[in-house]
Formats: C-alpha cells, structure tokens, sequence
C-alpha cells in the first residue's frame, strides 16, 4: 500500500509540473541571449573605479545613473510614466533618482510583476573606493538580463503575459529610500501587482549553505500565492541547472528576517505585495573595498538569472 501510494504521489508531481518541462526547454533560446562575458563587461563596467562606488548623491552614482538609462533604451523598454528617472529628495536634501523602465505583455493585460535591483553602494570613504561589484552590481546586471531576455521573448511573440516593470533603485543605503518611494507613488492599483523580484547580491559562490558551492537562496517564497510555490525548488533540480536552493537562509530563523527586512523587497512586502529576494548572500567581502569583480563567479551568475527569468515566466502565467 505504501509502494502505491509513493507512485502515485510522484505521478501527481509529476503531471503538476510536466507542462512546466516543456515551456523550460522553449525558453532556453532566450536564456541563451545573454553570455557569461557579456554580464562579466556590465558588472564590471558598474564597478569600475570611474563609478567611485556609486554613493548617492555623487558623479559615479550619476554615471551609473546615465548608463542605466541608455541600458533600458537600447534593450527596448518604454518609459514609465513617460520618462525611466522617478526623482525625489532624501531628508530634503540629496537627490535620488530610481530607473524604471516597462515591458508592456504581449497581449494587453492590467497586471504587473515588479522586478527590482539597487545600484547605489557605498561610493568613497576617505581614500577608500568600495566598489560595490558584488553589492548591487550583481544584481544589477542580472535586472538588465532579464530585460533582455524578456525582450527577445516579446519580439517572437511568446510573452510576457503579464507587464513586467523594472526598477534600478537608488537610495537603498540610505534605508531603502528609493523603493519606499518607489511603493508610496505606485500609479497601479497594489492588487494589481502579482510579486515583486528582488536581487540583491547574487555574484559569488563563497557562502553555501551546504556542501554544493552552486546555490540560491530565495526568502519569501512563502509570501506568494500557492499555485507559485514549488517551482522554485522544481526548476532548480532540473539537470540543466542544479543549483542547491535554500529557502530558509541556513535554517535561521533571526537571519532569514534580518536579510529579508533590510533590502528592497521589505517596503513592498509591507504594502502587502508578494515579494521575494533572490541572492547568494553577504560574505567576507560585503561593504569592504575587496567587493571587486574579481570575486564574482560569471557562470554562475548567469546560471542562477537563468533560474530567476524561468521563475518570473511562471508568474506570468495565468492562475
């Protein structure tokens, strides 16, 4: 009895996700668009000396700033709310500017998912630049991935079939000021948004939490609609992929809320909004001047964003 019931359990597991099988197999040209190298130049770019650590308020936030938004043009995202800077002043005084660019569905839909990523750090201490490469840079390139893969997808008429809305935050140092904002001035309806995607550290492999050095640690899954959990932990088992998931932050209970209270996804999720961050966790390098691109893992990198773009596909669709 015990037998049978094992077997039909794995058959109901089985034809949940088999649909699922065949979508990820079609999506690969399109995870395809985007190399190791090419995400390698961004992050790298983003890093670069010439950003001084991209504080805000500061000329390397602003040439951060600016190439964003030549990102989101090129790539093909429209303008939100007719233009991709949301500026406001911090404490009355320093300025911050957001990115925000949209991919309208392919069919027309009043539906958003919200996939967000901070580009600010730290910028220059004294004489120390802390180049932030891992903290938010990371992050950042996987956002303008995905911009691109979605993108691609749009273009052969296969998705999104839900808009997707992508914001480069500013001011996340300064207590996530940029997204506060960001939730605060939303022009849709919050009922209306079906998650928010954060990333936010995402580049190394040096803090697994087991044994496997390829890993991905997702918190808030939980905040999501039923029908969305356990394609996280689907996807990541699959061959192609293989990532070793935690959905726990180590089995601590004290330091799974602590990261999912202090990054871009709190404010959202406070305004009831499902939200989940995706990272591979702060490390020995976190907020010091040796968050350089030298410890990124670019494979990686694109492995795990590969994972992200099939996760936000299957929050496209249809519940």
């Amino acid at each position: 009895m015990k037998k049978s019931c094992a077997i039909l359990f794995v058959l109901a597991v089985f034809s949940l996700f088999s649909p699922f099988r065949a979508e990820a197999q079609s999506l690969r040209a399109y995870e395809n668009c985007v190399s190791a190298a090419q995400m390698e130049a961004t992050l790298s770019y983003l890093a670069h000396d010439l950003m001084e650590g991209r504080a805000s308020g500061t000329k390397g936030k602003e040439l951060a700033e600016h190439y964003l938004v030549e990102q989101f043009r090129a790539i093909g995202l429209k303008p939100w709310n007719w233009t991709y800077t949301q500026s406001f002043r911090f404490e009355d005084s320093l300025v911050v500017r957001n990115i925000v660019g949209l991919l309208p569905a392919s069919i027309p839909s009043d539906e958003y998912i919200i996939i967000g990523a901070h580009y600010d750090h730290l910028g220059r201490l004294g004489h120390t630049v802390y180049p932030g490469a891992d903290d938010n840079a990371s992050g950042v390139t996987a956002l303008l991935s995905l911009a691109r893969m979605f993108t691609a997808m749009k273009a052969d008429g296969k998705g999104p079939r839900k808009n997707l809305l992508f914001v480069a935050f500013d001011g996340k140092e300064l207590n996530m000021a940029g997204s506060r904002y960001f939730v605060r001035h939303m022009s849709m309806p919050r009922s209306k948004v079906t998650a928010m995607v954060n990333l936010d550290m995402l580049g190394t492999d040096l803090v697994p939490p087991h044994r496997d050095r390829e890993y991905l640690f997702a918190i808030g899954e939980s905040t999501l609609p039923e029908s969305y959990q356990g394609y996280l932990s689907y996807i990541c088992r699959r061959a192609f992929y293989k990532l070793d998931l935690d959905l726990t932050f180590y089995g601590s209970r004290d330091f799974y809320k602590m990261m999912y209270e202090t990054s871009d996804q709190q404010p959202f999720a406070r305004a009831g909004i499902p939200a989940v961050l995706f990272t591979s966790a702060f490390h020995q390098h976190t907020y010091k001047k040796t968050d350089t691109p030298a410890i990124i893992d670019y494979p990686l990198l694109r492995k795990r964003t590969q994972v992200i773009f099939n996760f936000v596909n299957r929050l496209c669709a249809d519940n």
